[in-house]
């Protein structure tokens, strides 16, 4: 999609230079603002297509230039939210946020129609304390957190993002921007360490040899995640990029900075001190993983698949892959996680959006920290 049409609820741009991906986070900066309004005063219409209100909604927007905004709600969320006097549409990402600051969950929500909805979120609101603070981003409402301090600390994205590409530069010389993306729910970075590798992977790569285990070429990244529109806090994650085609492999342990009171860039300049801890941490579980020997692959496999949540189909594929190639062979369950990590791989191929690979990676790494043995036994599986 074209940089014309951000305002679209399923935007999503992919970048593969530093500068390139600064420079459209400055734009975003210049396309949004952060608003504090009584949350008394925040009311919600109903714009769908056909009805009176929706028409009109959409004859105002195209006189101001902006129908296509309109449009794409229409597609959506069918929301708009007033306050200020002011109505603004409401991007599919503010929907988890508006409902924490109206309080009320559950999944009858996604079942009432819009009018509905619009007519539980008005009560709500009318009820609420305090203040809200709204995020409104390329025309449309992105985020409704609550508006006291103590609620939400904003941490500028693309200070963040400069602040971990300074770091790298100066603690970690050599590295390599990988990619960046962005959509409206979060972006995310990826710099990988090829100047410090041999440094951080040694004592792991030892291990691989001494066992025998099949030797890859892992390369140690960082990948940075942040959203401000309640889906994430600005997480560290150590990786490996495994072989040419730079597969993410997860590791865990994630250093996360909550967008929370007290949190500002010099709490996360101290976070960003934790990396190389983290990564011998990591790799530490990882090499555990290499003790533990695993007598029913293929049933311990899927096991652990579903007891971490991993997609169903994506599971009995990788299953298929593994016993094509392993078959019933006893092997270590850090071989297994190994196969676990193509999850990933796949779900990229099959175009997933960065939200849902992240979602994917934080699943996979799950496997890190279960009993494998809990798992290792024969007999029949029912998902």
């Amino acid at each position: 999609m074209n940089e014309g049409r951000v305002f679209l609820d399923s935007f999503a741009r992919d970048f593969q230079g530093m500068s390139e991906f600064m420079s459209f986070l400055g734009e975003r900066d210049n396309n949004s603002n952060w608003l504090v309004t009584p949350s008394k005063g925040i009311k919600f219409h109903p714009i769908e297509k056909g009805t009176t209100e929706g028409d009109i909604y959409l004859k105002l927007f195209e006189m101001a230039g902006e129908g296509e905004v309109v449009e794409d709600t229409m597609e959506n969320t069918r929301l708009m939210m007033a306050f200020g006097g002011k109505d603004f549409p409401v991007r599919s990402c503010a929907v988890k946020t508006i409902l924490e600051r109206a309080r009320i969950s559950g999944n009858a929500l996604n079942k009432v129609s819009c009018s509905a909805l619009t007519e539980i979120l008005n009560y709500c609101m009318d009820v609420a304390s305090g203040e809200s603070l709204v995020k409104v981003a390329d025309s449309k409402i992105s985020a409704v957190h609550g508006g006291d301090p103590k609620d939400y600390a904003i941490l500028n994205m693309k200070e963040l993002f400069q602040k971990v590409s300074e770091f790298l530069a100066s603690e970690y010389p050599g590295n390599t921007f990988v990619t960046a993306h962005f959509d409206h729910a979060m972006s995310m970075a990826i710099w990988s360490l090829d100047g410090q590798a041999d440094q951080i992977m040694d004592a792991y790569r030892k291990e691989i040899i001494t066992r025998g285990l099949k030797r890859m070429e892992f390369t140690p990244a960082l990948k940075f995640i942040t959203s401000d529109v309640g889906m994430s806090g600005a997480n560290l994650y150590p990786i490996l990029l495994a072989g040419s085609q730079r597969r993410i492999v997860p590791l865990g342990m994630p250093i996360k900075t909550l967008h929370k009171s007290g949190a500002n860039m010099d709490y996360f300049e101290e976070q960003l001190k934790m990396v190389y801890s983290r990564f011998q941490m990591a790799l530490d579980n990882q090499i555990k993983l290499m003790d533990v020997e695993i007598r029913h692959p293929c049933e311990t496999l899927i096991r652990v698949l579903k007891r971490i949540g991993a997609p169903k189909a994506a599971s009995y594929d990788i299953l298929d892959q593994f016993k094509g190639i392993n078959g019933p062979t006893p092997c270590s369950a850090y071989e297994l996680f190994m196969y676990m990590s193509e999850i990933i791989f796949n779900a990229q191929s099959e175009g997933a959006s960065g939200q849902r690979i992240t979602q994917i990676e934080d699943i996979v790494a799950k496997a890190i920290s279960i009993n494998w043995h809990d798992y290792d036994h024969s007999g029949d599986f029912t998902w």
